[in-house]
């Protein structure tokens, strides 16, 4: 297990395996995504090795665990715990080791949430809040849930949402909206996230892209992985991806 968490470059990390790591360690593996789980727990880190989980038995609030898990390689981080103040120090000392990861935390209450923000935490999820929206949408607008887990999802489909990020040397810079959608047919353009991080749904088409922004696209893998080779700086080759399960 040790060799193979050394050779582990831009994977995530899942903090926590009871009833919502547990979930959340099957959705990313439905993804085909490199991930190890911290869990402190013999029970719980037994069952992830069961399932199949590269598993280090440890306290995730501690330097030592996320260190062994490879955090200066790290493309993410989840911190799934239990404690809303196991997730926060997990949090602070994640953003100790790796000032720029990203980092997902659960959270139980409005309080949590605010004191995960000021930790660090890039987004904060509260699962039965999340779950009591996810109930009343499918009770509202079934088929639009429907369609939004199909595609993000990826659940039997080949169609794929992906936020897509524009270098500063992408040949795409200084092309407008409706530009992009000409180059790659079938592509649409569904949200714009320009280089101060502000999130534009449904860009106006004459709306230009800049260096170090973002594109929120809609496609096939293949138009995907078109339009990603784009983005990149030139000279370099896009990632190598796969149809979603």
């Amino acid at each position: 297990m040790e060799a193979k968490i050394k050779k582990l470059h831009n994977h995530f990390i899942l903090c926590g395996y009871g009833r919502v790591g547990e979930a959340t360690a099957s959705a990313l593996k439905g993804h085909k995504a490199k991930f190890i789980v911290i869990e402190i727990t013999q029970e719980n880190a037994d069952k992830a090795r069961q399932a199949g989980f590269l598993t280090i038995q440890g306290d995730a609030t501690k330097d030592e665990a996320l260190r062994r898990a490879r955090i200066d390689k790290a493309g993410a981080l989840i911190t799934a715990l239990g404690d809303d103040a196991d997730n926060t120090y997990t949090t602070l000392a994640a953003r100790q080791l790796n000032p720029t990861l990203p980092i997902i935390a659960r959270a139980n209450n409005i309080e949590a949430q605010k004191k995960l923000q000021l930790a660090g935490a890039h987004r904060v999820v509260a699962p039965e809040t999340s779950g009591g929206e996810r109930m009343a949408m499918l009770a509202l607008r079934p088929a639009t849930v429907e369609f939004v887990e199909t595609v993000l999802l990826g659940r039997g489909q080949e169609l794929l949402i992906e936020e897509i990020e524009v270098s500063k040397d992408s040949p795409l810079v200084g092309s407008a909206i409706k530009q992009v959608e000409e180059r790659f047919p079938g592509v649409r353009i569904l949200a714009l996230r320009d280089r101060d991080g502000v999130l534009i749904p449904n860009p106006n088409p004459n709306a230009t892209i800049e260096k170090n922004s973002s594109l929120a696209a809609f496609g096939t893998t293949e138009q995907l992985q078109a339009i990603e080779g784009c983005c990149q700086p030139r000279g370099t080759r896009p990632a190598k991806s796969t149809k979603a399960d």
